[in-house]
């Protein structure tokens, strides 16, 4: 298999207004932002808020700069073609891991000659992109002896330890093909079982487990935990409180999750303004209770 390594990497974010510059989506960058540092584009001296730097990702109909909120890294490359010809695309090849899953992949031919089509048996993948790919180079237009033909892959590495990391990427999945309300449950259930994590463990060094668990089961459900356990927690530890309006995005997806759960279907027609917004919520509140439960440990060592 013959290619060019063009580039691995995560998307960042551009500045609004000179667009030359790109932010990380780093730990650090959220953190500033939950801390209300102020951030400005060195370039042009714009003011900038994290939050909607990003949100606007979800307006965009490019799958990299979505993917790279959640930590989805692009590889590019160039591979050359025959017409009549079979090439075989070997992912792990390239260096993306065997246990990556692989999101989005995009054929751009580079010249005249021939288009390439992927081949399949006759049972073809429909939810699944399996790491290796057959490709045929159906010829096209004027011909060609080789045409040059840009590759752009995207991925994610699962994390077999970080389960709820990986629903909220299904939901990032569900909302690149615009199936809105399937993005509802999963990324509910990442922050939801993070943030009942997170109390269980902190509650227990208080209390029996099994107290604690009835406690978090039956009396302080899952509104309560968001709404008033987790700022009195976040103010005990001397860490800044989640911010009003990615809370409210957070009762929202509740409350969608709940009609969906309980009815099937939901009161209000999701679309890709609203289902965005609830994202991005529930993305900036995975990280952010990744950090607390850092800044928890590093408090009780």
């Amino acid at each position: 298999m013959e290619y060019t390594l063009l580039h691995t990497g995560t998307r960042g974010t551009p500045c609004p207004e000179c667009k030359a510059i790109s932010f990380s989506i780093t730990s650090p960058n959220l953190f500033n932002y939950f801390l209300g540092v102020e951030m400005k584009c060195p370039k042009c001296d714009t003011k900038l808020d994290w939050w909607e730097l990003l949100l606007r990702h979800f307006d965009w109909n490019f799958s990299s700069y979505l993917y790279g909120i959640v930590g989805g890294l692009n590889t590019s490359l160039m591979i050359h073609m025959k017409p009549n010809e079979i090439y075989t695309l070997d992912f792990q090849e390239i260096g993306i891991p065997s246990n990556a899953k692989i999101l989005e992949v995009t054929y751009t031919p580079n010249g005249k000659g021939l288009f390439p089509i992927e081949m399949h048996g006759n049972s073809p993948y429909r939810h699944f992109i399996p790491h290796k790919i057959l490709l045929f180079g159906r010829p096209f237009g004027e011909p060609a002896e080789k045409t040059p033909v840009a590759v752009s892959i995207n991925w994610v590495q699962v994390d077999e330890e970080n389960q709820l990391w990986n629903n909220l990427v299904e939901a990032i999945e569900a909302f690149s093909i615009h199936k809105y309300p399937s993005c509802i449950i999963p990324a509910n259930v990442a922050v939801e079982a993070k943030l009942n994590k997170i109390l269980d463990d902190y509650l227990s060094k208080h209390a029996s487990n099994k107290r604690v668990t009835d406690f978090l089961t039956s009396g302080a459900t899952y509104s309560h935990q968001l709404n008033v356990l987790l700022p009195l927690i976040s103010n005990f530890e001397k860490f800044p409180s989640l911010p009003d309006h990615i809370r409210g995005g957070l009762n929202e997806l509740r409350d969608y999750r709940n009609k969906i759960a309980h009815k099937g279907v939901t009161t209000k027609p999701l679309d890709k303004v609203i289902t965005g917004r609830l994202l991005c919520s529930a993305t900036f509140a995975l990280g952010y209770l990744n950090l607390l439960e850092k800044e928890i440990i590093k408090n009780h060592l």
